[in-house]
């Protein structure tokens, strides 16, 4: 595998009717979703699979396309095989001990040629009609909504759906380099920064171990917000010491830990550089500490916060 381009979109459906005048996302049903398409070609750039990865959250969309490339690039197609890939533990092992406790809601589905192959989790049937359609439409996105809104008038509910996309990670990798653009949104602020790898000892850029640090990251810049927000609240009383969410904070920053450790390994494999600089997860966690003393109003009563 000589190449490797993609990008992560995070999506929003929002599906409205048309006949309620208030139009406020209160009144619609809002399919969120991770999405991330996965093309494998061989060293002579022929397509072999296209797979299209969804998620509940941006790190395990990336995570498992990064397995699914690991896989190609050991044994080739996924599809076909005598012995046929296991979707379930590849999905499995993504899920760190963070993840076990804290995300009950996390899902994944992964299509080919416009079906599902495996899926786990709760998420929104739109996402199975949407890529339905795309792929009979040949990737033609702005198609495919309206066929969807088409399937619910069929059933007798007619629905008007809104789409938003944004990027929040391009991908673009050679034997020679890798380049990774990442595109995080914040309540305040968007922060964009870039990192390029390239091999050392004359060796080619390990794919999925840049995908993997991608997915670090995206995960470590969320938790990183979390826990400052977190630890404001802890500070105002709003979130009770010995708490769930205390404890959820807590294991955050120890997830954090464990993810400087993952990009780390990537650094002592290869060359990399940041633009305009490598994230720093604990300059993270103080900023947005400043911002939550700034937006949270303390308890009334905060005597145990002693």
């Amino acid at each position: 595998m000589k190449e490797f381009e993609t990008s992560l979109l995070r999506e929003k459906f929002i599906i409205r009717d048309p006949k309620t005048s208030e139009q406020s996302d209160n009144k619609a049903t809002i399919a969120l979703s991770n999405r991330m398409v996965v093309v494998l070609m061989n060293d002579q750039g022929n397509v072999q699979e296209e797979f299209i990865v969804r998620a509940q959250n941006m790190h395990s969309c990336v995570r498992i396309a990064s397995r699914i490339v690991q896989s190609f690039i050991q044994a080739g197609p996924l599809l076909n095989r005598n012995l046929p890939y296991d979707w379930e533990n590849a999905w499995a092992v993504t899920a760190n001990d963070y993840e076990q406790s804290y995300n009950p809601h996390r899902w994944l589905a992964i299509y080919a040629d416009g079906k599902t192959i495996f899926k786990d989790g709760e998420f929104h049937p739109l996402l199975d009609l949407i890529e339905r359609f795309n792929h009979e439409e040949k990737g033609n996105y702005e198609r495919a909504i309206p066929l969807a809104e088409e399937v619910f008038k069929n059933t007798g509910k007619v629905v008007n759906i809104e789409y938003n996309g944004n990027v929040a990670l391009t991908v673009k990798f050679s034997k020679e380099e890798a380049r990774c653009g990442i595109i995080l949104r914040g309540p305040d602020r968007t922060n964009t920064f870039n990192f390029n790898a390239f091999p050392k000892n004359k060796s080619s850029i390990n794919f999925p171990q840049c995908l993997k640090t991608a997915a670090a990251f995206l995960e470590g810049m969320q938790l990183s917000f979390m826990a400052g927000m977190n630890s404001m609240k802890i500070q105002m009383g709003l979130i009770e010491r010995g708490s769930p969410e205390e404890k959820q904070t807590r294991a955050a920053r120890k997830r954090i830990a464990k993810l400087g450790g993952e990009i780390a390994g990537l650094e002592n494999t290869h060359d990399v550089h940041y633009r305009p600089e490598r994230p720093d997860f604990q300059k993270v966690i103080m900023e947005a500490e400043k911002l939550g003393a700034k937006v949270l109003t303390p308890a009334e009563d905060s005597d145990f916060i002693n």
